[in-house]
């Protein structure tokens, strides 16, 4: 049997069935979480962009491209934040990883990816060479959305996360081809190829997490589902069949369950609206993994002070995560600004100190800060067994008089479940583009709604800068 050939039909014409219906009607759920999640993903990005990471990758980029390249040009896209301009594959690429750069992007609770932070810069880019209306990018982010959830559960999770794979970057890759081809009206045999090349582009390893390289996974998966997209839609060939052939991406990404694969279709129908359960706007800029832990910490803190207690009086500080819930974290105490963000041992510590974590609280001088170093230590992780359900933290603080103060939570603040207020999300959105950026912020917020995207780089690119 030839290596290419399939074992387990059917799963990559599911997704790709889904992918080109067009039938599909609108949910303003989705419309309502897009627009919130549109001013989220670029304002972290036009704060990423100042990060070393995006600096030197956009470096980089100017050396390898011609002179007159980052200029205002048909077809060209918008380096969002900024007035330079880019070819659709570049721009998703320094836009993708500008959006994961300060791990301040959205998050997906139930399976510990960032959807937004791979589809929008995939869709933008996209729009740059095919205007469309803002009612498609909804229903096109839709699709993606579905993609990311789905098949993450067919591989399953848990196991793929496990052994070391960011799905992010993994599962992202086929998400954003597949929102993309949506979008784009691409017909079905040519979104088969498209998604196959998506699947052999496919990487990312957790052991990046913590370094410059976790950021690019985001900007890598936009960029790939770009160049697929181009590919297929020029001819270039991959396996039609690539999800379920042997030596395929349900294989060596995971462990191939017949029975979840033969679910596919139904469970890509499921997400196509209920991502919006399942998507969460951080207020931290740190590790998904670490703000239900910091939520805790700063309640806790708030209950001490009425005791007449601090930081100081603090013994010991038990953190309980769901099963799982440390993959992500870091064992080692963190020697960066950027380590620091996969530390819940410094997180919850500066919460409990500071009563807030910031942005400023992530560069190599803030971890010299001596009360958040004396109490880290003193902070311990631990995961609970399977069998005690997921999707919640556990933080108790003992006290060096013997009181034991505990705090649970189920949602973090940002969570679908438990969202942020309006005043709340401008004023993070202020924090990444600017005291003066209200304006831009209704410009982005309109886009999900807009009748055409015809403007939309030039909105992208935001106010003219000093």
């Amino acid at each position: 049997m030839s290596p290419a050939s399939p074992v387990h039909p059917g799963a990559t014409a599911a997704l790709v069935a889904f992918v080109t219906d067009r039938s599909r009607p609108a949910d303003p759920a989705t419309r309502a979480a897009l627009r919130d999640l549109v001013v989220d993903t670029v304002g972290v990005a036009v704060a990423g962009r100042t990060t070393e990471p995006v600096r030197l990758l956009e470096d980089w980029l100017r050396e390898e491209e011609p002179a007159e390249r980052g200029a205002v040009r048909p077809g060209t896209a918008a380096a969002w934040g900024s007035p330079r301009r880019l070819g659709p594959a570049d721009a998703a690429l320094v836009n993708g990883t500008a959006a994961h750069a300060l791990d301040w992007d959205d998050a997906a609770p139930s399976m510990a990816m960032h959807p937004a932070a791979v589809l929008l810069p995939t869709l933008f880019a996209l729009a740059a060479r095919r205007p469309v209306s803002g009612p498609e990018l909804d229903a096109a982010y839709c699709v993606g959305s579905a993609v990311f959830r789905a098949v993450s559960e067919t591989l399953p999770h848990a196991l793929h996360y496990g052994r070391g794979w960011h799905n992010t970057s993994t599962t992202g890759r086929l998400a954003a081809t597949a929102a993309g081809a949506h979008l784009l009206g691409t017909p079905p045999a040519t979104t088969a190829h498209a998604i196959g090349m998506a699947a052999s582009m496919a990487a990312g390893s957790l052991a990046n997490f913590g370094s410059m390289t976790k950021p690019m996974h985001a900007g890598l998966a936009a960029r790939d589902a770009v160049m697929a997209l181009g590919l297929a839609s020029r001819g270039f060939t991959a396996n039609p069949a690539q999800l379920e052939a042997r030596g395929g991406f349900l294989h060596l990404f995971g462990e191939y369950d017949a029975g979840l694969a033969a679910r596919l279709g139904e469970r890509l129908e499921h997400w196509a609206t209920a991502w919006v359960h399942d998507f969460a706007i951080k207020p931290y800029p740190s590790c998904f993994a670490t703000q239900r832990a910091i939520d805790a910490a700063r309640e806790l803190r708030a209950e001490l002070a009425a005791q007449g207690s601090g930081p100081a009086d603090v013994a010991r500080v038990e953190v309980s995560l769901e099963h799982g819930g440390t993959r992500p974290l870091r064992d080692a105490p963190p020697r960066t600004g950027l380590e620091a963000k996969f530390s819940v041992e410094y997180t919850v510590a500066l919460a409990l100190v500071a009563g807030d974590v910031v942005l400023d609280d992530f560069t190599d001088a803030a971890l010299a800060r001596p009360d958040v170093a004396a109490l880290a230590p003193r902070v311990h992780l631990s995961e609970r067994p399977p069998a005690e359900g997921p999707g919640h933290t556990v933080v108790r603080v003992h006290t060096a008089a013997g009181r034991v103060l505990e705090r649970t939570v189920h949602h973090s603040r940002g969570d679908a479940h438990n969202p942020l207020t309006a005043p709340e999300l401008a004023a993070k959105f202020r924090q990444c583009a600017g005291p003066d950026s209200d304006a831009w912020f209704e410009q982005l917020r309109a886009v999900p709604d807009a009748a055409s995207t015809a403007d939309l780089q030039t909105v992208l690119a935001g106010p003219p800068r000093a």
